[in-house]
């Protein structure tokens, strides 16, 4: 793979969107690149891949990348300006690009996408000066226990700490950590975070039950109440349960954030070896990156589905796609949908309430009577009175007692709802024609006097 530079690979951020053919020499770069090639027609007898593909927006990268083979998968990255940009290539095409940019300028990222089989994954991270007593690198021990034991007791599948890559990017400030457990592939990225949500949850439960450090009481297979607590910091856990969303960007092997210099590299007490190759240039840096993809080298695994039945306040869980009305039956099963809800009148209303943001999907629960809104371009949320950075809102309308709250996917903000609002009068009244045979008189006159309407009822 030689004759082209990285500026070449990233290209232009002026034009994003032409495919690039990495020639043999450098004189006939200039042709290749006014003659874009298709990536299925560079495919070598052995190898990867050697062509890429550019593009300005998310999706575009996404549905090309779905009609490649051979490990094709989807990319984005910060130039310097801070636009990310996206990018279709084979890893170990990117790899060798990319690991050849000055070590201030990478800033890349893997694009987990939806429905792809991904890996087992942990973003863990605290702040060092909130908490002081907090042994990161005991913690991540006790953490990687307590998912083992679990991945036993539910799967029955066997793996041990050799199995996980251990990434550091921590200051004197933060402790971050990543974790990727090789010998783990779920289905997606929601499969695998219904399942680390419902080991959070049970460390939590189990923790609410007024245990204290010297407890000894044991949790499961030989841990402790004093390990479980050393893994819960001033938030909560340590474990961000935010990054199971669709099309999570995941930082890469030896690539920082914008505007640091903080690369994710090799923990110290790492314990997971990739198999060497020999003659490899750069090999074990290699192999690190390649094992370090969420999504790639998942073929031929065994996929692992988890599907969390224990349910929230509304049967929504905390990442507003698994959901779940807690009841077996059929009939009471959550309706969902991109289009419109079965109350368009509520659908437009909410609308209008979170211009300029729009709703990107519906739920409706008929076990309750109520919708859940999920909301995007607009992230405000009433708890931190600002928008978040990374998690969406969501709004949630009580057609039992005529009013919405607004809650949010941020597991900072899981506790928070806030104070409701009552619809309307005219869409309550609207609601109540709607639903007249199953009100008694005096509810339907209570409605029109709230609704401040002459409402002269004679019951057929």
């Amino acid at each position: 793979m030689s004759g082209l530079s990285t500026k070449n690979f990233y290209g232009s951020s002026k034009k994003r969107s032409s495919f690039h053919l990495v020639p043999s020499s450098s004189t006939s770069c200039k042709k290749l690149r006014r003659e874009p090639c298709h990536l299925t027609n560079v495919k070598r007898l052995l190898g990867p891949p050697i062509g890429w593909k550019n593009f300005p927006r998310q999706q575009e990268a996404l549905d090309y990348a779905k009609t490649k083979s051979s490990g094709c998968m989807s990319f984005t990255y910060e130039q310097s300006n801070g636009q990310r940009y996206f990018m279709v290539a084979h890893p170990e095409t990117f790899w060798y690009y990319d690991s050849r940019k000055p070590q201030n300028e990478r800033h890349t990222y893997e694009i987990i996408a939806e429905g792809n089989p991904c890996k087992l994954y942990f973003d863990l991270e605290f702040n060092r000066k909130n908490n002081p007593d907090s042994d990161g690198n005991k913690m991540i021990e006790t953490f990687v226990k307590t998912i083992i034991i679990f991945v036993k007791q539910k799967f029955d599948v066997v793996c041990n700490e050799e199995d996980v890559l251990d990434l550091d990017s921590s200051t004197a400030e933060k402790f971050s950590h990543h974790l990727i457990f090789q010998s783990l592939v779920f289905s997606n990225n929601l499969q695998a975070g219904s399942f680390v949500k419902f080991i959070c949850s049970e460390i939590n439960k189990f923790l609410s039950e007024d245990h204290n450090s010297e407890d000894n009481g044991c949790f499961y297979n030989g841990l402790t109440t004093k390990d479980l607590l050393s893994l819960k910091i001033d938030k909560g856990l340590f474990c961000d349960e935010s990054v199971y969303s669709r099309n999570r960007h995941f930082r890469l092997f030896n690539s920082s954030k914008f505007k640091k210099n903080i690369p994710l590299v090799l923990s110290k007490s790492n314990k997971y070896k990739p198999p060497e190759i020999p003659h490899c240039e750069d090999c074990f840096d290699k192999q690190i990156f390649l094992k370090s993809l969420i999504t790639f080298g998942c073929d031929g695994k065994v996929l692992l589905n988890f599907t969390n039945t224990m349910t929230n306040e509304i049967g929504v869980n905390s990442l507003g796609e698994q959901i779940h009305c807690g009841t077996k039956n059929k009939s009471d099963e959550c309706q969902s949908s991109y289009a419109s809800s079965p109350f368009p009148r509520i659908d437009k209303y909410i609308s209008n309430l979170v211009f300029p943001g729009k709703i990107f999907r519906n739920h409706y629960f008929p076990s309750v009577n109520k919708i859940v809104y999920s909301i995007v371009k607009n992230r405000y949320c009433g708890n931190v009175k600002r928008q978040h950075k990374n998690n969406n809102v969501k709004y949630i309308v009580d057609l039992n007692e005529m009013y919405w709250y607004q809650k949010c996917y941020d597991p900072d903000c899981e506790q928070y709802r806030s104070n409701g609002t009552k619809l309307p009068d005219e869409i309550c009244f609207e609601y109540a024609n709607r639903v007249v045979d199953n009100l008694s008189d005096s509810q339907l006159i209570q409605i029109a006097d709230d609704a401040q309407l002459t409402y002269n009822f004679t019951k057929q």
